[in-house]
């Protein structure tokens, strides 16, 4: 992380603030906060951009106006290498203060956060935990496992009315999101003799393979009357294969297909409200840019960020407590 230095200036306690002034930051990188420009400059790298980043953007630039941050922003388009390439420019050409970051790949990050470790740069991962936490400045998420494991109890609950047979999507396993939410299902569904699930479809977070994999799983396996989405992302193209199947009824109908998804945004909001989604457990995408954009403003002061990692529990969204919980999910404009 950047530090600023105060060189040994002989002065009174009374001109303590110009010897300061005087004296200034030696560091070679960055631009606003190193030149005394205001607050500086934040460099923004997305994975991608939906519903859910379009809001954790917004949080961001929302947070750093406030702050007195300029903003530049990149997105991946889901390729790594094009992300650390981006990095790379926002660290060397852009002489970004500080970054903002949500990894295409976890792992393959690390020579990312290597590069602004060595110029100083602090390096700020938001959404989707990374490999290497060690030199990262801060970093938050929510807690996939935990979220994982509130969708699975109401697949239990529901359970208790009639059996269940379960379609479960799989996110990347580059993500840990993705992998959290798996376990976090599964392990929580062990031993359980009422829910069964009868087919994993892997999806790679893409919604043409979410669609043709829910489609085949609906055509081999017809006793199938619940299926698990690990993200609101992938659920239009869940419906749209229920729709073809002509097994999309809403709730409370005796040909509904149980149906609980993952993160609270638009679509999740939406099918709440049109009774043909049980249950949405809502990441808390809306606090991420405002911590993110604070802890920055402490590491660009030389400090160390406590806690360094924040795991943000989910709000579970369903049909029975709508009314007292929508305004907490961001999606549903609360």
């Amino acid at each position: 992380m950047r530090r600023y230095p105060v060189a040994r200036c002989a002065a009174v306690a009374a001109m303590a603030t110009l010897a300061l002034a005087a004296c200034g930051p030696t560091s070679t990188s960055g631009s606003g906060a190193a030149s005394g420009k205001g607050h500086g400059t934040i460099g923004v790298s997305f994975d991608l951009l939906n519903a859910v980043r379009t809001s954790e953007k917004s949080a961001i630039q929302k947070a750093a106006a406030s702050a007195g941050y300029k903003v530049v922003f990149d997105v991946a388009d889901q390729d790594a290498q094009k992300q650390a390439s981006q990095i790379q420019d926002l660290i060397q050409t852009r002489r970004v203060d500080a970054l903002i970051v949500i990894a295409q790949d976890g792992k393959q990050i690390a020579s990312s956060i290597s590069l602004a470790k060595a110029r100083h740069v602090p390096f700020v991962t938001i959404d989707r935990a990374v490999a290497d936490e060690q030199d990262i400045s801060f970093q938050i998420t929510g807690d996939p496992k935990a979220d994982g494991e509130l969708a699975a109890d109401e697949f239990i609950a529901a359970a208790r009315t009639k059996p269940l047979k379960v379609l479960e999507l799989v996110g990347a396993l580059t993500d840990q999101n993705a992998i959290g939410r798996r376990d976090g299902f599964g392990d929580t569904l062990k031993g359980n003799p009422k829910v069964t699930v009868v087919s994993q479809v892997p999806t790679n977070w893409d919604p043409s393979q979410a669609l043709d994999g829910t489609s085949n799983a609906l055509q081999k396996n017809p006793g199938i009357n619940a299926v698990f989405v690990p993200s609101d992302f992938l659920l239009p193209s869940v419906q749209s294969a229920l729709t073809t199947a002509k097994r999309l009824a809403p709730v409370g109908d005796p040909q509904h297909v149980f149906l609980v998804t993952i993160d609270g945004d638009q679509n999740g909001c939406k099918a709440i409200r049109d009774k043909t989604l049980d249950a949405d457990i809502a990441t808390r995408v809306d606090q991420f840019g405002k911590e993110a954009v604070t802890s920055i403003t402490t590491a660009l002061a030389g400090k160390d960020v406590v806690p360094r990692t924040v795991r943000s529990a989910g709000v579970t969204l369903d049909q029975a407590n709508r009314a007292a919980t929508e305004s907490r999910v961001w999606g549903c404009g609360g």
